[in-house]
């Protein structure tokens, strides 16, 4: 979603709207709409930074959306955090 690279969905971390707010989905089998996001720090950096998430989500992020995803990124990211 926010670098462009195409590869199979199992090299990319899938992020849900729910019900209960924006989760990561690292099996990729939550109910809901859905975009997907490379492992690479750059990337979540920014589909977070620059609304890109919002967007392919339809939905305004909460801060603690945000920040939950965040950790998610930097525990999970490709290893250039």
């Amino acid at each position: 979603m926010a670098c462009g690279t195409t590869t199979n969905k199992r090299g990319l971390i899938r992020i849900v709207r729910t019900a209960d707010g924006i989760v990561a989905d690292p099996t990729g089998k939550l109910d809901g709409r859905g975009a997907y996001v490379c492992a690479q720090s750059a990337c979540w950096d920014g589909a977070l930074g620059k609304g890109r998430l919002e967007h392919s989500l339809k939905v305004k992020l909460t801060a603690k959306d945000a920040d939950a995803l965040r950790a998610y990124a930097t525990t999970h990211s490709g290893g250039d955090r």
